[in-house]
């Protein structure tokens, strides 16, 4: 049967949300910028969302979903990196993550 917790890309995408939040949750100077903490939240949740969204419906669909799931992990990848520019915080092994998922995204979609 078909079920989410075997989709390696949905596993990954949701460990990588736990991630940014620590991240967040970890630095004091960050938290008190709420826009950009609210934008990558909102950016790495919408990762492993629309792989969720899409995983059950029609090719085309699933196809779209993960487009757009893609596109939300380069956001991450560019939040990410004004964060380091920013506030100096390394966020060099988050980004390497999120643009390996990035190309596991699209390799999956593909496969429609």
């Amino acid at each position: 049967m078909k079920t989410l917790d075997n989709l390696i890309i949905y596993s990954k995408a949701l460990y990588l949300v736990k991630r940014i939040y620590h991240l967040i949750n970890n630095s004091q100077i960050l938290k008190k910028d709420y826009s950009l903490c609210d934008q990558i939240k909102r950016a790495s949740v919408s990762v492993v969302a629309n792989i969720s969204e899409g995983y059950f419906r029609s090719r085309k669909q699933t196809k779209n979903y993960l487009e757009i799931s893609s596109g939300s992990s380069n956001e991450t990848v560019t939040l990410l990196k004004i964060i380091f520019m920013i506030y100096q915080i390394d966020t060099k092994e988050l980004q390497n993550e999120y643009i390996i998922l990035g190309r596991q995204i699209n390799s999956f979609s593909k496969s429609f």
